[in-house]
């Protein structure tokens, strides 16, 4: 399992009041509408080592221009009521400090004093494959959610399940780049999700002043339910082309698989009365899972001709046939769709090295082993002679 090392100091201020919405993002400042009875406003202070004109000040992952001031105040108008999070980012991306911010309507609240800390950054690219061909994907977030126990450094305790902790985010840009800045040490789920695509994790570790990359490539999400994929296999040799009978087909995919119709329970077994001596801890039969399948497998006929129901998505569809070079290729079955996938096969003079005894190709496992090399035997040992007694 892996674990979240923190600072205690930083985790107690992450558990009180980090965790919230939104994150490191950056996407365009959006003009703060005018203050009005409906809208409240925070107010703060940075606690910068430095100048305060080295760090942004955000507001729930959006930039805020000009509400930072040199001292290391700041004030933010026009903010609509509810949770809110504040963030000031060191512009090199390696260190900040975030608030949460509850507000009611009409309030000016004061918010916990922010005191940027070292952590590192997560930065990738965001792109899709589809019938457009590759092509980068604007305006997604992608999120890193800390990963494992918290353990706290002084007494190296660790808390688990982790506390609520907060997510560090960010929106791509029109390259489909993304940065997660001043994230604290720690390991991540960075996640990406988009409309009509399948989800897209990575998992990342972040070091002290380091950057931690994290790519993603998207593709559209199929639609569920069953497709069909047939085609024919063909042998290519230099005598010409043949069809290839008995040639093994196998799709697999990582959606469970059952075979069609409805599944007809087992009646229950009788009640067993425990015996003497037992705990009274019998097994219930009727506990059993039913059995799902990765996997669908067919055998092509004479004219090397195949056909396969799987469940629609992404699948890998792999041919075999003794003699002749395996295929294997990915495929994406649509539901209610039939896919024509013909695969011409080589030669393969492969020679293999005999399995080895006791194997399941070479015997049943319970043959003896074969005999040692011949070695010269000792002649044995002669008990001794006993002593002769005279009568």
């Amino acid at each position: 399992m892996r674990t979240w090392t923190i600072p205690i100091a930083l985790s107690i201020a992450l558990i009180a009041g980090l965790a919230g919405c939104g994150g490191g993002g950056e996407r365009p400042a959006t003009p703060a509408p005018p203050t009005s009875p409906q809208t409240s406003a925070i107010e703060g202070q940075v606690q910068t080592t430095g100048a305060a004109s080295d760090y942004e000040l955000t507001l729930d992952g959006q930039p805020v221009p000009g509400a930072l001031q040199a001292d290391g105040r700041y004030l933010i108008e026009g903010v609509p009521p509810g949770r809110h999070r504040v963030a000031a980012i060191a512009r090199d991306g390696m260190s900040g400090g975030y608030v949460t911010v509850e507000l009611g309507e009409a309030e000016r609240a004061r918010a916990p004093d922010i005191v940027p800390e070292v952590g590192g950054q997560i930065v990738g690219m965001v792109t899709v494959k589809d019938d457009q061909g590759l092509r980068a994907l604007e305006g997604v977030e992608v999120t890193a959610q800390p990963s494992g126990p918290v353990i706290m450094e002084e007494d190296e305790t660790a808390v688990y399940p982790p506390p609520e902790l907060p997510s560090f985010s960010a929106f791509t840009e029109e390259d489909g780049s993304y940065r997660i800045r001043a994230v604290p040490p720690g390991e991540y789920i960075v996640t990406v999700v988009a409309p009509g695509m399948e989800q897209g994790w990575r998992w990342v570790e972040v070091g002290l002043g380091r950057t931690a990359a994290a790519d993603f490539l998207l593709r559209p999400t199929p639609v569920t339910g069953v497709g069909t994929v047939q085609g024919q296999v063909i042998g290519i040799s230099e005598d010409g082309e043949v069809p290839l009978a008995r040639a093994r087909v196998t799709i697999s995919t990582e959606i469970p698989w059952e075979p069609p119709g409805e599944i007809v329970e087992p009646p229950p077994p009788p009640e067993l009365e425990p015996r003497e001596g037992d705990d009274g801890d019998i097994p219930d039969a009727t506990a059993i899972p039913r059995p799902d399948f990765t996997a669908v497998s067919t055998i092509t006929d004479e004219q090397g001709r195949y056909s396969l129901n799987a469940p629609a998505g992404r699948a890998v569809i792999e041919v075999y046939l003794p003699g002749w070079e395996p295929a294997v290729a990915e495929i994406v079955i649509e539901a209610g769709e039939t896919l024509v996938r013909n695969f011409e096969l080589e030669p393969w003079d492969v020679e293999l090295p005999p399995p080895p005894p006791g194997s399941d190709d070479g015997g049943d496992g319970d043959e003896a082993p074969p005999p040692p090399p011949d070695l010269q035997r000792r002649p044995a040992p002669q008990p001794p002679t006993p002593p002769f007694s005279g009568d």
